[in-house]
């Protein structure tokens, strides 16, 4: 009897608790559409919330009541309403629509000009709200600036550094450490990777369109339920879905290339639309840039501090990036949808690259005719559910799968897809200013080359351009493909609200991962049949001198005008192979093989599941102090398949003995991670972070055995002893919002790294038989720290009179400090990428219609490769770029505008242990285009 009126008694309570409670769920929007990161608070108390990237919010767990409801947006009006809660249903208030605070506008001018601060206003607030330290850029601000790719779109954050190649963005690394211990992520998912020569973790955006992109957010200390192999942080870019109404985008544009001479041409479309009943809604977007490019570089090659060679480069090509983007939703209820997305990008690269080898060592120069084809892919997508379970509980659901595949294309054929080199030789130079050794020096190491302007030490200016003393050396071929596919991702998030302060998130996702890797490079030389058929000579060949060659270099000196012999037409260049080919021959003795035991770490399967779980606290102790906090387990299960090459004594070393390996490996890591954000008033922020985050070794560092690039004369050996490295980290970061779009943000940050893997360097007169080789190899260090401080102010001057308040600031600074000791070194050192300093400037002028802005990105010098001791390290120099963007907007439905890129021709060096002994040297260009948008 006393246990049914327990029974009785807990139900009626229940009850009557459950019927005292109340929510309010809303939609905020402007005449653009969705706003996300509007503040939604009760006022008076510390119920509050922001919403979603549709506009849309929910507060529940709310007593029954009247209240004051307050809706504010940096940039708009804010909003209040009174509430009144009756009964335990969620209340519905509709949409409401926000008016930009710019009320001196006349209608047509608030319409034109708030398409573009609508977008900045909505990235500010949806960073003003995040529960962890994050900068968001949104699709307008991507637009504002020439940056043609995903990673160039995020240059200008605070503390992010972009990594380049042939003039364009690729890697991206957050606070100045190496790309491989920053993620990158797509829609949240962390992207598979397949890049030339690569064998790293860290994703190469050249292949994906920036105009695919709607928000991207750099978070600098992340949260349980993110992905913890996020040493740096974590850049996810979240592509566009579908709009709240009929969107009809085209735009065209063209342009110039100065250094290749050649064109450029873009389009991109975008449609989207939502069904009358709000329940169905979808977006395609489709975009191709194409555009020819080239590069001037020199490269010595040293044997110890000498220069045993020196490297002439040019690069001519042309490419073409694809990209697409296609989403629906379908609402099943007020709160509750299901969704699909699907993402394509590609980057071809077609290029002739012609290469004329000073060999200095041996008095030859050798002139390297080279084409091939480069082909990224990727695609994937997602599909998954949001549903409301009741009024305080949600489930989200979601599978996803990617590819990204590597490979050259069909040159010469399609049985040697290859990067294609066809090399000719002069013998008897006759060089002079070398030393006893046959080598030269730079001036810095007691020799005569100039640094800033080397010289060739040819006898003369005709002394190798004479096309009829090259004779046939070889065809080298390297074959490579590589793939990673993320086969099923699958993912499953539960949220409660166990009342209006706390909140709590439980999660868990696994990932099956493939990654495939088959390399080599087959030497062919010429079988003359027993004398009876000889190499055809250089002069037989369709021949053609180098595009533009005497503006070769120009900008560092006149030394290399009219030296340069001809090269192979890019045509002839497979051709070459094809027609003769029953005359070529491998050998095997001298090639980069698996057979020979060369290439065995550049052929090998990982094969990795990663299973994740975490459970994450938001506690709201008053209006203006929250916490988040919470611990997540990743765990790794590896398994790696490759060969072991062994030598048989009396073989050559093509006739060695290759056995199948296998080995497996298994880690969990723990990271717990605590987030404090104190809000003392409306416009400031100030947060906390202490997490525990870490990064899975790169498969390349995980391959036993080694490989051989001939093209850079570098061995490069797997160490399958590394074990992940773990990063302790603790963030500040203070916020002031401005009116009118704006903020002042500094922060400061450190980090202890446990088991830091970098890459070592060293240099041998002989090795494995090759001359004046490198030799590397990953490993794991000491503790290291890394410290540092970032400043911002994004400001428009609109307090100046007239014609001046249309001038504006964006700027910021981050210094950084490290420190690791080297395993065989007595000194410590910085880690590997990172800048001591990097800054960024904008300047811009915005009017109701017209828009300027003119950027400059700058970037210390670091440390990409460490050798012996200090003066074998080898750094990419620091540089400054700039960039500049002009646009006008004829009226509601037309943008003309106009960008161009690397205004400066900027250096891009790199050097071993100082800057006066560069060990690259190439400049890229100015290239820029004009074009129209049309909103139809």
């Amino acid at each position: 009897m006393k246990t049914n009126l327990l029974i009785l008694i807990y139900a009626f309570i229940t009850f009557q608790a459950y019927a005292q409670i109340s929510g309010i769920k809303g939609k905020i929007v402007d005449n653009q559409g969705p706003l996300p990161g509007v503040s939604i608070k009760i006022e008076g108390t510390s119920i509050g919330t922001s919403t979603d990237v549709n506009g849309e919010f929910r507060l529940s767990n709310i007593k029954q009541g009247n209240y004051p409801l307050l809706i504010s947006f940096i940039g708009y009006s804010s909003h209040r309403q009174n509430i009144t809660l009756e009964s335990p249903e969620i209340n519905n208030i509709g949409i409401v629509q926000l008016s930009s605070n710019q009320n001196e506008l006349n209608i047509v001018d608030i319409t034109v000009n708030q398409s573009r601060r609508a977008t900045e206003a909505r990235a500010l607030n949806m960073q003003k709200m995040s529960n962890r330290i994050v900068n968001i850029i949104a699709s307008d601000g991507i637009g504002k600036l020439p940056d043609r790719n995903a990673g160039e779109a995020v240059q200008r954050i605070p503390g992010v550094v972009l990594e380049r190649d042939q003039g364009e963005g690729r890697f991206i690394s957050l606070r100045g450490l190496p790309a491989e211990w920053s993620s990158s992520t797509i829609n949240g998912n962390r992207i598979p990777t397949a890049e030339e020569q690569t064998t790293s973790r860290s994703t190469a955006f050249d292949f994906f369109p920036s105009e695919l992109i709607q928000f991207v957010e750099v978070s600098k200390a992340i949260t349980p339920d993110m992905d913890g192999d996020a040493m740096g942080g974590t850049v996810n870019f979240i592509t566009k879905t579908s709009p709240d109404k009929k969107t009809f985008d085209v735009s065209l544009g063209g342009g110039y290339n100065d250094y290749a001479r050649g064109e450029i041409y873009s389009a991109n479309i975008l449609y989207g639309n939502r069904t009358k009943n709000d329940r169905f809604g979808f977006i395609v977007n489709g975009n191709i840039w194409n555009r020819d490019w080239a590069t001037h570089n020199y490269e010595p090659r040293f044997s110890g501090h000498k220069i045993a060679r020196m490297e002439l480069r040019d690069y001519y090509g042309t490419r073409r990036t694809l990209g697409f983007n296609g989403a629906a939703d379908y609402k099943l209820g007020p709160n509750s949808k299901i969704f699909v997305r699907g993402i394509y990008g590609s980057l071809n690269d077609n290029e002739k690259h012609n290469k004329l080898r000073l060999r200095y060592e041996k008095n030859r120069a050798d002139a390297q005719s080279i084409n091939n084809e480069l082909i990224t892919r990727l695609y994937g997508g997602d599909i998954g559910g949001e549903f409301e379970l009741d009024a305080n509980t949600s489930l989200n659901i979601q599978l996803s799968h990617y590819n990204n595949n590597f490979n050259y294309g069909n040159i010469p054929n399609k049985d040697f897809p290859s990067y294609l080199i066809v090399q000719y030789n002069q013998e008897n130079v006759g060089y002079t200013g070398l030393d006893d050794e046959k080598m030269a020096s730079y001036l810095i190491d007691g020799g005569n080359i100039d640094p800033s302007s080397p010289q060739t030490l040819l006898p003369n200016a005709n002394a190798v351009n004479d096309n009829s003393k090259y004779r046939f050396n070889s065809v080298q071929m390297e074959v490579h493909h590589i793939n990673e596919t993320d086969r099923i991702i699958a993912q499953v998030d539960l949220k409660r609200k166990i009342n209006s302060r706390l909140e709590l998130k439980v999660g868990a996702k696994y990932r099956d991962k493939l990654r495939t890797e088959r390399y080599e490079l087959p030497t062919w030389v010429w079988d003359d049949k027993g004398g009876t058929q000889p190499a055809p000579l250089y002069t037989e060949l369709n021949l053609e001198s180098k595009p533009n060659t005497d503006a070769y270099m120009q900008n560092i000196g006149k030394q290399f005008v009219g030296i340069f012999p001809q090269f192979i037409k890019t045509q002839d260049i497979a051709g070459f192979f094809n027609q003769h080919r029953d005359n070529l021959k491998i050998d095997s003795a001298n090639s980069s093989l698996i057979a020979n035991g060369v290439q065995t770490g550049s052929n090998f399967d990982v094969y990795e599941k990663h299973t994740s779980g975490y459970a994450m606290m938001t506690f709201n102790a008053s209006d203006k102090l929250s916490f988040v906090g919470g611990l997540r387990a990743e765990h790794t299960n590896l398994k790696v398949e490759g060969w072991l090459y062994e030598a048989v004594e009396g073989q050559p070393n093509y006739r060695g003995k290759l056995t199948p390996q296998t080995k497996k490996n298994n880690y969990t890591v723990l990271l717990p991670m605590l987030h404090v954000k104190y809000t003392p008033m409306e416009v400031l922020n100030l947060r906390m972070a202490a997490t525990k985050t870490f990064s899975r070794p790169d498969f390349g560092s995980l391959v036993a055995g080694g490989s051989y690039k001939v093209q850079d004369n570098t061995f490069f050996y797997g160490n399958p002893g590394l074990v992940p490295i773990k990063s302790y980290n603790l963030d500040f970061m203070g916020e002031y919002f401005l009116d009118n779009v704006g903020a002042i943000t500094a922060g400061a940050f450190y980090k202890l790294i446990q088991d830091p893997i970098f890459q070592g360097s060293q240099f041998y007169d002989q090795f494995e038989g090759k001359e004046n080789v490198r030799v590397m190899q990953d490993q794991n260090g000491e503790d290291a720290h890394v410290a540092g401080f970032e400043i911002g102010i994004s400001k428009k001057l609109d307090f100046l009179p007239g014609f001046l308040s249309g001038f504006g600031i964006n700027t910021n600074y981050t210094f950084v400090r490290s420190k690791m000791q080297i395993i065989g070194r007595e000194d410590k050192t910085r880690i590997p990428g990172q800048a001591n300093s990097l800054f960024n400037i904008a300047l811009f002028y915005e009017n109701n219609r017209l828009q300027t802005r003119l950027a400059l990105n700058n970037k210390g010098a670091n440390i990409v490769a460490f050798g012996a001791d200090a003066s074998y390290d080898e750094y990419f120099d620091k540089n400054t770029t700039m960039d500049a963007n002009i646009s006008y907007r004829a009226n509601k439905r037309i943008l003309i505008f106009a960008e161009a890129n690397n205004l400066l021709n900027t250096r891009f060096k790199y050097y071993l242990g100082v800057p006066e002994r560069p060990s690259q040297v190439e400049y890229y260009g100015i290239r820029g285009q004009i074009g129209v948008k049309f909103s139809l």
